[in-house]
């Protein structure tokens, strides 16, 4: 399998400001969107690569359910009849703030939910603070020793289990802060790659960076260095900028790709919620599909990917619409994930360095 992520799915309900209507029953969640990511640049049947995680409450739309089943992936359903689907109420303020919380008990993912083809991904998505990413990559681990134990010969597995995957994660937003440093440390010892957006990076180093200078580029890079120096050389960074797209860091190369709608497209971008999670889950995808190019290679073709990806996401209210053409041809709000990522590609060969 290429992909699991280990995010939640959540039901929306989306307030706005009058005279526009609310939004109910609205696919969500990190989960969602990571897997969003990495199945646009998986169609069938290699779309059942990415594997994901759906608690089914007794209230769980049928609808949502179908639209779920269209992507065919991997998905597991997990029945929770004696409860409600996990839900979450939104607001958007006058200033465009986004308000959330959680309307009942949310059900999180760890690694006693994954099947045993999940637990031998590739590559794995997180979200979540710091202490809970370092228990569920070692829970991960575990789980993936114990099956390559059980099958010592590798009869019901294709890949090698005990084969190290690739942990890309999400710090939790509200921890973000200069009292969780310690714990964001720690954690950087198991993963591979961790990306916080700007602001949650900001909050969680105690400054402030204005990117509208030169000054703000040599800070972030600064910054970057500092923490990947402090821990190891083969960590790498990945600060998400919203709509002037991303920043990779690694110990001996640094990167800026722009967003595919950037900050003169944004006639086009319509909710931004879940682009930060689409974009890894593509990013995930690209870092394999580069196989063994050279590492700065490698980055910039995931980050390229992940640009690509979040674009779907952002275009509406919830997911892309699919179309399926054929068996292997589709089609996401009408246009192919090739089609725009020749596009990007050409964009940036275009760039002046």
């Amino acid at each position: 399998m290429d992909f699991v992520t280990m995010g939640m799915f959540i039901i929306d309900e989306i307030h706005y400001q009058p005279p526009k209507e609310s939004d109910f029953n609205v696919m969500g969640g990190a989960g969602l969107y990571a897997a969003l990511g990495a199945r646009l640049f998986r169609p069938p049947p290699s779309s059942l690569e990415v594997g994901w995680v759906v608690h089914e409450g007794h209230d769980f739309p049928s609808l949502i359910k179908a639209t779920i089943d269209a992507w065919e992936t991997n998905c597991r359903f997990v029945p929770t009849s004696s409860r409600p689907t996990t839900r979450a109420w939104n607001a958007y303020e006058p200033n465009g703030f986004r308000s959330f919380r959680y309307m009942n008990e949310k059900v999180r993912i760890d690694e006693t939910c994954l099947t045993s083809e999940q637990l031998q991904s590739k590559t794995y998505h997180l979200l979540c603070s710091a202490d809970r990413c370092i228990s569920v990559i070692r829970g991960i681990d575990r789980k993936r020793r114990e099956l390559a134990e059980a099958d010592p010969d590798g009869v019901q597995s294709s890949s090698t289990q005990t084969e190290k995957p690739l942990f890309i994660w999400e710090p939790f937003p509200a921890l973000c802060k200069p009292s969780e440093m310690g714990n964001f440390l720690d954690a950087l010892e198991l993963v591979d790659v961790a990306s916080p957006n700007l602001d949650e990076f900001c909050n969680l180093l105690g400054i402030s960076l204005d990117l509208a200078q030169p000054s703000g580029w040599s800070l972030l890079r600064q910054k970057c260095a500092e923490l990947i120096e402090t821990r190891r050389p083969e960590l790498v960074l990945v600060i998400r900028l919203g709509g002037k797209g991303c920043f990779v860091a690694q110990a001996d190369y640094h990167l800026r790709l722009p967003a595919y709608y950037d900050e003169l497209t944004t006639n086009q971008v319509v909710d931004p919620t879940g682009g930060g999670n689409t974009f890894l889950g593509g990013f995930c995808i690209g870092l394999l599909e580069a196989g063994e190019s050279n590492r700065g290679q490698r980055f910039k073709q995931a980050a390229v990917y992940g640009n690509v990806a979040a674009s779907f996401a952002i275009e509406q209210v919830g997911v892309p619409t699919l179309k399926r053409l054929s068996p292997r041809e589709e089609l996401w709000n009408g246009d192919s994930v090739g089609n725009r990522l020749k596009k990007y590609r050409e964009r940036l060969a275009m760039r002046v360095p």
